[in-house]
C-alpha cells in the first residue's frame, strides 16, 4: 500500500477562504480521502468545512478540491472520511478488503461485511505516515497550497 499521491488539508473560513493547515489524509479512491491520525480524531470531535491539495508527482497532478462532506462512523469513529467534492485524478492506495470465495459457489465473491471493510479501513490508517512535530509549522516547501502565496509574498 504505497501512497503516490500526498493530501493535505486546510480549513475553509465562513468567507470560503482557504484557512490553516490541519493535517494530512490518504486518498482511498477518487472520491474519497481517509483523515490521517491525529486530525481524525480533530475532526470526528469537532467537524468542519475543510478543503484538500491532492498532489502525485508522477501523473504531474495539483488539485484543489473542496470536501463535500465530512463522514465519521459512528461505530468507529477513528474513520473519518472526507467525500470529495468532485472525483480526484490522482492514484487512490484503495481499500485493502480481502475477497473469500464463497464456499457454497453461490456469488463468486460475496461483498465484505461493514466488520471487514472497518478493518481495511483501519490498515490505511495504521499505515500513515506519523504527524509532522507540533514544534514545526509547515512551511512553503511542504505545504503545497501555499507555494501560490509565496508568488505574491505571503509568507
Amino acid at each position: 500500500m504505497t501512497r503516490q499521491a500526498s493530501v493535505v488539508v486546510y480549513a475553509v473560513g465562513d468567507t470560503g477562504a482557504t484557512g490553516e493547515f490541519l493535517g494530512a489524509a490518504t486518498l482511498i479512491e477518487p472520491e474519497f480521502a481517509l483523515a490521517d491520525p491525529p486530525l481524525n480524531r480533530t475532526l470526528a470531535d469537532n467537524p468542519q468545512a475543510v478543503r484538500v491539495g491532492i498532489f502525485a508527482a508522477a501523473g504531474d497532478i495539483a488539485e484543489v478540491i473542496d470536501v463535500a462532506r465530512v463522514r465519521v462512523l459512528p461505530d468507529a469513529p477513528d474513520v473519518v472520511l472526507l467525500q470529495l467534492a468532485v472525483v480526484s485524478a490522482a492514484p487512490a492506495v484503495g481499500v485493502p478488503v480481502e475477497l473469500h470465495a464463497d464456499p457454497t459457489g453461490v456469488e463468486l465473491f460475496p461483498q465484505p461485511t461493514r466488520a471487514e471493510i472497518i478493518a481495511a479501513v483501519r490498515r490505511v490508517l495504521a499505515a500513515a505516515p506519523p504527524p509532522p512535530s507540533p514544534d514545526l509549522t509547515p512551511h512553503v516547501a511542504d505545504d503545497p497550497i501555499r507555494w501560490l502565496l509565496h508568488l505574491f509574498g505571503n509568507d
